[in-house]
């Protein structure tokens, strides 16, 4: 629930510009970057009239999106931000009630095997327990709009007062099964794209990550206790050997083939509604857009490093020259 609200919260929470307006819901392009959306993130829906009003959240959250990012493509914003599996919703669907409340409790007390002598115990520890994650709520509501750098959530303290919390050392944590492991593991290889040309070479790469997550835990806890205020996650780099990252935040870029490349700037000029007056103007557009697109390629690696703080894409100025992007005005997005 915690990461629920402030996923929707960074898609809603995003001041209103002045834009031309957006695709109508009928345009078939719409339509199939919904359907697409759906499949992404698995969502059906038990009725038409039901998927009809999903979908208007969702085209209001769409043009919400689009408009903050065109304010980051002019420099207005420091971030950007996508449509994520709350797309869909809107507040009220994520405020709880007293009932979910409950279960969201008890779930955290699985989580953490979190049990209590007596029912005023419990009781004690739930109003605390509540009291925290208010806290967090609106602490990651002040994220959300950037007026924080950093995100909270619900630990295995979080039914503990201020006083009670130890202030070094770690708190007792369940530890994962080796099935647990494996299909961490996997899922790991499939968000990265990982594979590997023998079950021996899978094998060292397999330990350098579970090294890798051993380090990434025991910082997280000394975190989690206040003992550093930074959190670690596991990357792409995450099977490699510290003299194995590349240096400078770079991996070698795969050379696409021409072919390649036609039908991306293909695809970005349908996206972003380009046309072009003559064979040369396209000519000199697209070596301006391919540059634009190495340097965001270069910074996106740089940003899966560590080395900066935020991506970056490619979007409607991606074929003009710095001179040529429009300062404080905002241009239609297709």
């Amino acid at each position: 629930m915690t990461s629920l609200v402030l996923l929707l919260l960074v898609a809603v929470a995003i001041n209103s510009v002045t834009c031309d307006p957006l695709p109508e819901d009928g345009d078939a392009n719409i339509h199939q970057e919904f359907e697409k959306w759906k499949l992404q993130h698995e969502k059906t829906y038990p009725s038409t009239e039901e998927e009809t009003k999903r979908k208007e959240l969702w085209l209001a959250t769409r043009k919400r999106v689009m408009e903050h990012n065109l304010k980051a493509a002019e420099g207005l914003e420091n971030y950007t931000t996508t449509m994520g599996n709350y797309a869909d919703l809107s507040i009220e669907d994520v405020s709880p009630t007293e009932e979910e409340l409950d279960k969201e409790f008890a779930m955290w007390k699985t989580k953490h095997g979190k049990t209590y002598n007596s029912t005023e115990e419990e009781a004690k520890r739930r109003n605390i327990w509540f009291a925290t994650r208010t806290r967090v709520m609106e602490h990651n509501r002040k994220a959300a709009n950037g007026l924080a750098t950093w995100i909270m959530g619900l630990n295995h303290f979080s039914d503990l007062t201020s006083e009670e919390r130890p202030r070094r050392g770690f708190y007792p944590r369940p530890r994962p099964t080796k099935e647990d492991l494996d299909e961490e593991f996997e899922r790991w290889k499939l968000r990265h794209g990982k594979t590997y040309n023998s079950t021996e070479e899978e094998a060292k790469r397999k330990d350098i990550w579970l090294a890798t997550r051993r380090r990434v835990m025991e910082h997280n806890k000394k975190a989690a206790n206040g003992s550093v205020s930074w959190t670690m996650g596991l990357n792409q780099f995450s099977d490699m050997t510290h003299e194995e990252i590349p240096k400078g935040g770079l991996l070698p870029l795969p050379q696409p083939t021409e072919e390649d490349v036609d039908k991306e700037f293909e695809t970005w000029k349908e996206k972003h509604g380009k046309t072009y007056d003559s064979s040369e103007e396209e000519a000199k557009r697209k070596n301006i857009w391919l540059a634009t697109r190495r340097r965001v390629m270069e910074h996106n690696q740089k940003a899966a490093n560590g080395s900066v703080s935020w991506t970056m894409g490619l979007n409607s100025f991606s074929d003009l020259t710095h001179e040529e992007i429009p300062k404080g005005v905002l241009l239609p997005t297709l």
